[in-house]
């Protein structure tokens, strides 16, 4: 493409040349945008250098701009390999200009400036390596300049400040631009054989309705005549090539009998076309020989004598093989996923949609894999890819006739049944899927145990129609990963109901804080040694205006699923900060803190921020967290953990003793309290080996300097038994359920020498957070 002076690539590189000019404008507005962002992040003490830096960048643009204006209506038919390596110039001029600036005001900057610069460049050097994708040394260059431009950066910065996150950056930095690289690489590559392919189908198209002048010997198509009986008055060359005529063939038959042998479909069009002596035009002719398929056209019309009588016909014929193998190799690309080789989402749509416009029986499996993320992550996307394709394979293997199996994106299937007699012909299939899935997978040497979870929908005649039957699958492939994945669920109006609810709950999750339907009650924790309230739990309750109230059991993780956990946490921990300086002054407040949140986003940050903003002790507040924080990745966890506790947070075990209660968690991590779990107080009373556990817990507690909070406390005879474990402080019924603010006990409630449960269990609100 760079090199050759062939006509061929001129075409390509024009091709490829004209689709970057095309989004030169917006390209340099991007530029010029990302320049004005830069100088507004060091504002007001913008440096004299970075003016002169933005007035070069300006007038690059203006002259890349210029030079569109000028060009702009026309299309460039071919380019020169010179040209064309001008604007790999052009994109190292504007990458070095962003050089520039990266390695001469990045080290200097801080942190919001630094901030802007690297969220600049990241998307910089995605869409410019993905626009200039058409011309590849070009797109290299380009994302060659601005990675090695904010290494050195990320280097001096490293060197300059000693932190190590700035080679963490870098290293990733490496790892992110190569990929981009390779994308382009792979998109210039699909695109040039797409230019290719169109150009091929066009130019077999123009042969049709171009007259040859050369019959006989070098023209592509070929002249037949025939006389009044049908035989064939001539036979060039290129006629017996065409229809691999053996020798005296022609003599003993008729051209139609010729034509009929090779092409049986023909036959249906004799009588229509041929025999009632019509003039016809691009007459298909199919036919197999050495070389595979061969496509040919026929057209002719009728010749008279001078009489005006009938004396034969006349016509060509032109072999349009590569058309018809070209407009194929264009369908399939359409309808084909190039990493799999199945079906994709537009082929499985018109699949669906054909058997249902002929009102078939039939039922969708939605198929999702279940472990399939952590290989990405931790085994890189060629093995990822490489295990689509096994799974593919094995799909396609499983499932057997009247089925199409169609991969929708990422790690999604889908398979299409039909016909269905009954409901266990699907879900037969659904578990026949699943086993399948669920063996190992062999790639690269590694061994890997996936799985899958399936939904299905079954439509019979006069059913859904194609949205609705997705749909439903989509829903019944939610509710089999709710129920625990690896698993099949079939539609249902119950699964239906549940999906319309948990949508009806995303969405109100969206506005509920700001318009008040998210209320903070809070639930005492009494000192077992002072019988005083030593702190409150705060614990979100949710009025939903025409759900009623919604549990936080229920809207939690659906919170953590759609990204609206971090807004909901954020304005639990603020409200629990402004009462812990006000109205609960003097008393140690707990808020339950979820996974998400620690682990993503900004959570530290914004709890310094929040805890100089209401002047609070960090020790007046525990923030509570379950095992699942850790399970995932206990390095990172302790870290953040770390962290957190030397804010002078104190830091809570929610839960204990349900999960893993791994005992190196207690060595290892900064927990300073153990909530023994509801589940245990209930049944402290009934059962001698939740009394142990009770006092095995304190116990161990206690040797490692560690308090321990029993939750779900509501009689007296369980409270007695708390206080003979050794237990530190109690919540639950018997002292007060959650409350509003302006309801907080301010004293402890007599406590007889037996009672009954605070609250039976049918009644009881619980104390889930």
């Amino acid at each position: 493409m760079y090199n050759s002076d062939e006509h061929e690539m001129a075409l390509l590189r024009g091709a490829h040349l004209t689709s970057v000019i095309r989004v030169t404008p917006p390209m340099m507005f991007a530029n010029m945008g990302s320049g004005a962002c830069i100088l507004l992040s060091f504002y007001p003490a913008i440096p004299t250098g970075l003016w002169i830096w933005f007035s070069v960048l300006t007038l690059i643009c203006a002259l890349a701009s210029w030079s569109w204006w000028h060009i702009r209506d026309k299309v460039l038919a071919t380019a020169s390999a010179r040209r064309i390596k001008r604007s790999t110039l052009h994109a190292a001029a504007l990458a070095g200009t962003w050089a520039i600036m990266i390695i001469l005001w990045f080290p200097q900057a801080g942190a919001l400036q630094q901030m802007t610069i690297a969220s600049l460049v990241t998307g910089m050097i995605g869409a410019g390596g993905f626009v200039l994708s058409p011309l590849p040394l070009a797109s290299l260059v380009y994302v060659g300049l601005y990675t090695l431009a904010s290494v050195l950066a990320l280097l001096t910065c490293l060197v300059l400040r000693a932190e190590a996150h700035y080679l963490v950056i870098a290293v990733l930095l490496m790892l992110y631009s190569p990929m981009m690289l390779i994308g382009a690489l792979l998109s210039w590559r699909k695109s040039s054989e797409l230019i290719r392919a169109q150009r091929q189908a066009a130019r077999q198209g123009e042969m049709l309705s171009v007259l040859l002048q050369d019959f006989e010997l070098d023209a592509g198509d070929a002249l037949w005549e025939t006389d009044r009986n049908g035989m064939l008055n001539h036979v060039s060359p290129r006629l017996t090539e065409l229809l691999g005529l053996q020798p005296g063939e022609h003599e003993h038959k008729h051209f139609l009998q010729i034509l009929c042998e090779r092409s049986p479909a023909l036959c249906y069009l004799v009588d229509d076309q041929i025999e009632q002596r019509q003039s016809f035009r691009s007459l298909p002719i199919s036919m197999k020989d050495e070389h595979g398929g061969r496509h040919l056209t026929m057209t002719g019309k009728v010749l008279l004598d001078e009489q005006g009588r009938f004396a034969g016909r006349r016509g060509i014929i032109s072999d349009v093989t590569d058309k018809v193998n070209n407009e194929r190799m264009l369908r399939t690309l359409a309808h084909t996923d190039s990493l799999t080789g199945l079906a994709n989402r537009f082929k499985l749509r018109d699949t669906i949609s054909n058997l249902v416009s002929r009102d078939s029986s039939l039922a969708l499996l939605s198929v999702d894999l279940d472990r399939f993320k952590s290989v990405n992550d931790n085994h890189g996307h060629s093995t990822g890819d490489a295990l689509l394709q096994v799974i593919a394979r094995r799909l396609t293997d499983c499932v057997g006739d009247n089925t199409l199996v169609a991969r929708l994106g990422g790690d999604e299937f889908a398979v299409v049944v039909w016909p269905v007699n009954s409901s266990s012909e699907p879900t037969a299939l659904a578990q026949q899927v699943i086993d399948c899935l669920s063996e190992p997978v062999t790639v690269t040497e590694r061994e890997f145990r996936i799985g899958a979870s399936v939904g299905v929908s079954i439509r019979l005649p006069g059913g859904q129609h194609l949205d609705d039957l997705m749909v439903q699958s989509d829903m019944a492939l939610y509710a089999s990963k709710a129920a625990g994945r690896g698993c099949w669920s079939l539609y249902s109006e119950h699964i239906g109901e549940q999906s319309r609810r948990r949508l009806a709950i995303e969405d109100g999750l969206r506005h509920a804080i700001e318009r008040g339907e998210i209320t903070i009650h809070w639930q005492p924790k009494v000192s077992l040694a002072t019988r005083q309230i030593t702190g409150a739990e705060a614990l979100m309750r949710w009025s939903h205006p025409e759900l009623g109230r919604v549990g936080p059991d229920e809207f939690i993780p659906i919170a953590e699923q759609c990204g609206l956990i971090e807004s909901l946490g954020h304005y639990v921990l603020e409200e629990a900060c402004r009462a812990a300086t006000n109205e609960l002054k003097g008393l140690t407040i707990s808020v339950n803190v979820s996974a998400m949140q620690v682990q993503f986003g900004h959570f530290l940050q914004e709890l310094t921020t929040l805890l100089q903003r209401y002047e609070l002790e960090p020790e007046r507040l525990e923030l509570e967290l379950t095992e699942s924080v850790i399970i995932d990745d206990p390095d990172q966890a302790l870290a953040m953990l770390t962290a957190i506790r030397q804010t002078g947070v104190r830091l809570a075990l929610d839960d204990f003793g349900t999960g893993y209660s791994s005992l190196s968690y207690l060595r290892t991590f900064p927990f300073d309290t153990l909530k023994i779990d509801r589940s245990f107080i209930t049944e402290l009373l009934t059962r001698p080996d939740a009394q142990a556990i009770v006092r095995m817990i304190s116990g161990l507690a206690m040797t490692l300097g560690k308090r321990t909070v029993c939750e779900g406390v509501e009689t007296v005879e369980q409270l007695a038994a708390i206080r003979a474990a050794g237990c530190h402080e109690v919540q639950g019924y018997l002292i007060s359920r959650p409350v509003a603010l302006e309801e907080f006990p301010t004293a402890l409630p007599e406590w007889p020498e037996t009672s009954q449960p605070a609250q039976t269990p049918g009644q009881a609100e619980g104390d889930a957070d």
